[in-house]
């Protein structure tokens, strides 16, 4: 017999689980699509350093720069550090607006 709250943790642990799974289903897409031209403006010196280049150009760490960047399209006075606020104006407004509703 199972009580209340191990049926509440439980709803929790599944809900959590799948929310992390579509969130990582989503990133994977969005590091698909993200715009090319982004990356070949952008993601080079100054606004990355060599060191970051080749650690967020393969797996797994790519996916953390497309969420960088995702986050600069999405909000573009976030990216004021590193020199990416104009970077929205490269990159298709859907794509923009897909950041945005998955970063907030």
């Amino acid at each position: 017999m199972t009580s209340l709250l191990d049926d509440i943790l439980a709803i929790i642990f599944v809900t959590a689980f799948l929310g992390g799974m579509l969130s990582l289903l989503f990133i994977f897409i969005m590091h698909i699509l993200m715009p090319k031209n982004v990356l070949k403006t952008y993601f080079k010196e100054p606004h990355f350093s060599a060191t970051e280049i080749t650690m967020f150009t393969g797996f797994p760490f790519g996916y953390m720069r497309t969420a960088m960047f995702m986050r600069a399209l999405a909000f573009p006075a976030s990216g004021k550090k590193r020199g990416v606020t104009h970077a929205y104006k490269l990159a298709p407004v859907w794509y923009c607006k897909a950041s945005k509703y998955f970063i907030y």
